[in-house]
C-alpha cells in the first residue's frame, strides 16, 4: 500500500505529463472544468487504477435537485449522444468517482476502461467533445432549471 505521500506524488506526476502531452501536442485549451456555469454540475477529468473518465458531474447535496438536473440533461441525451458519441454512460446514481466522502452523483461520462497509454488522448479528445456540448446546451438547460425552479 502506498503512503500518503507516495499517492500524492503519482498525482502530481500523472497530471504533470498530462500538461506535457498537451504543450508537446500543442493543445493550448483552458479546459472548463468548475467554471461550468450549470449550478452543481462540473466538468471533470477523472483517473484511478481501473478506469479513465472524462464528465459531466451533477453533485448537488439534495438528491432532489441533483435528479432534477439529471433529467434536465437527459432531456438532452438523443443530441448529445449524436455530438458526443453514442458512447456516453448515462447514471442516475453513482459512487464510484472520487468516493472518498460517500457522495452520490449523477455522472455523463465518456469512459475508457483502463488506464492505457493512451489516456492522455482519450482526456484531450472526449473532453473538448463534452466542452462542446456544454457550450451548445449550457443556456437550454440553466433555462429549463430556472422554470422548474419557479414551479417549486
Amino acid at each position: 500500500m502506498l503512503s500518503k505521500e507516495e499517492v500524492k506524488e503519482l498525482r502530481i506526476n500523472f497530471w504533470n505529463g498530462f500538461k506535457r502531452y498537451c504543450a508537446k501536442r500543442r493543445v493550448n485549451r483552458h479546459w472548463v472544468l468548475t467554471g461550468v456555469k450549470i449550478k452543481c454540475t462540473q466538468l471533470k477529468f477523472y483517473a484511478d487504477r481501473e478506469k479513465a473518465l472524462v464528465l459531466f458531474q451533477i453533485d448537488h447535496k439534495n438528491p432532489l435537485r441533483r435528479y432534477e438536473v439529471y433529467e434536465c440533461f437527459l432531456s438532452y441525451r438523443k443530441l448529445m449522444g449524436e455530438s458526443c458519441g453514442e458512447d456516453l454512460k448515462w447514471e442516475e446514481d453513482y459512487a464510484g468517482i472520487d468516493d472518498r466522502n460517500g457522495a452520490i452523483l449523477g455522472p455523463i461520462a465518456k469512459v475508457l476502461g483502463y488506464i492505457l497509454e493512451g489516456i492522455y488522448a482519450f482526456f484531450v479528445e472526449k473532453m473538448i467533445l463534452l466542452e462542446e456540448a456544454y457550450w451548445e446546451y449550457r443556456d437550454l438547460i440553466n433555462e429549463r432549471l430556472k422554470g422548474n425552479a419557479g414551479n417549486n
